[in-house]
């Protein structure tokens, strides 16, 4: 598969997989109403396909509205049963202040915030490693 970009209102949703590895949305701008469609159908088309695990890559996000928040918790409902996870970067205050209301940061199962991607694909492929 190859990188895609998609324009939808204020949004951008620019698609992005590693071979081999875990694959990678990469969004930026706001997730709303208009993007979500676009992005719950990639989403959907790479678990359909046997990628139970994905990484949602929101370092470039600005305002996740509730249409963003459901798509997160239905990648999680989608990914769970397959014995994958949602990996969700985030490092926006504000994105992460509205996922902490909406209780989707206390998800102990199907899901994990991390920092940044690096860390999300070396924990999510089982790479990452303690420092010492």
């Amino acid at each position: 598969m190859t990188p895609a970009a998609i324009k939808k209102g204020e949004g951008n949703l620019e698609v992005q997989v590693l071979p081999g590895k875990i694959p990678i949305i990469d969004v930026d701008g706001e997730i709303d109403h208009y993007v979500v469609p676009e992005l719950e159908s990639k989403i959907m088309a790479f678990i359909n396909e046997g990628s139970a695990s994905i990484i949602l890559d929101f370092t470039d996000v600005s305002y996740i509205d509730s249409a963003g928040v459901a798509l997160i918790i239905l990648s999680i409902q989608r990914s769970t049963p397959l014995g994958g996870k949602v990996g969700l970067v985030v490092t926006n205050e504000n994105v992460l202040k509205i996922l902490e209301i909406v209780g989707i940061t206390r998800l102990a199962e199907g899901f994990k915030l991390y920092p940044s991607v690096d860390v999300a694909i070396a924990d999510m492929t089982g790479e990452l490693r303690s420092e010492g």
